[in-house]
Parts: C-alpha cells; sequence; structure tokens
C-alpha cells in the first residue's frame, strides 16, 4: 500500500509538472535567445526517424540542436577548438531532468544522428506528455538523453586545469 501511494504521489507531481511553451537558450559563447514555436518554425527544419522504446519508429521534425546553438552564438564545425570543445550542452525538462551533449558531437554531417529540438511527431504536434518541445537523439540507442517538455539549453563550459 505504502509503495501505491509512493506511486501514485510520483504520477500527481509528473501531471502537475508545467509545460513549457518557449525555450531559453543561453550560457557560454551565446547571447541569450527565447524561442517559441513559431521561431523554431523560423529555422531550417529535418525529419528524423527515430525508434521508440517500444520498437516501433516514428518520424520526429524539428532543428537540429547545432544549427539552434549556431545562430545564438555558440561554436560549431571546425571552431569547436579551445574552450568550445571543453564545452557541453545541458537540455533541461520542465520535469527537472537533464541530458548533456558536447558541442563536438552536435554538429554531425550525418543529418540521421543529428539532435533535434522537435515539435511534431507523425506529422503532428506532439503529445502533451513529450511538448511542446522534445530533444529526440535518433542514434542514441538508450534514449537516456531524449528530453520531454524542454524549457532550456544551457552551454557551459568546463574551466581548465
Amino acid at each position: 500500500m505504502k509503495n501505491a501511494l509512493a506511486l501514485l504521489a510520483f504520477a500527481v507531481t509528473l501531471a502537475a509538472a508545467p509545460r513549457a511553451t518557449t525555450v531559453t537558450v543561453h550560457g557560454a559563447f551565446v547571447h541569450g535567445e527565447v524561442l517559441n514555436d513559431a521561431a523554431l518554425h523560423a529555422f531550417p527544419r529535418i525529419t528524423i526517424a527515430a525508434v521508440e522504446h517500444d520498437g516501433t519508429t516514428s518520424h520526429y521534425t524539428g532543428t537540429p540542436l547545432a544549427i539552434l546553438l549556431h545562430r545564438a552564438g555558440a561554436p560549431t564545425g571546425a571552431a569547436v577548438r579551445g574552450a568550445p570543445a571543453r564545452s557541453y550542452l545541458a537540455v533541461r525538462g520542465s520535469d527537472g531532468y537533464v541530458a548533456l551533449y558536447s558541442l563536438a558531437e552536435l554538429d554531425t554531417s550525418a543529418t540521421r544522428c543529428a539532435p533535434i529540438l522537435a515539435d511534431e511527431r507523425n506529422g503532428a504536434a506532439l503529445s502533451a506528455r513529450l511538448g511542446p518541445f522534445h530533444v529526440v537523439a535518433p542514434c542514441d540507442r538508450t534514449q537516456a538523453r531524449w528530453v520531454r517538455n524542454v524549457t532550456s539549453l544551457t552551454v557551459v563550459t568546463v574551466p581548465r586545469g
């Protein structure tokens, strides 16, 4: 009975987590930005196929994280040297979940593996459980770095020595 009550309390807490309507982009190298659905649609968009936990394939549409960061002022591509090579992106969801990506790994020429900030799944807006913004990394086999209801993208640099 005690476990059932704890599970119910956890479910109520998740249900009460506020849905983000914007995503802030801030931190090292970037000028602060606030993205909403309209702003996201102004960026180049791609659709990627990703395997869900149940083994089915979904098609997510959104903007690669590398493009969002580049437009916000973060170094990408060949510019990821020195301090940028010691930098990572912290993606935070409304439930407090955080996943990390190095700046170097975000700028991939393999579009099928590019982590994206998605706002559509299978041609429709994301469900309340996933969005409105969801980071999907199609080549991460465990999906541990997929983040639902994304609220912020923060670039952090690890200090030298």
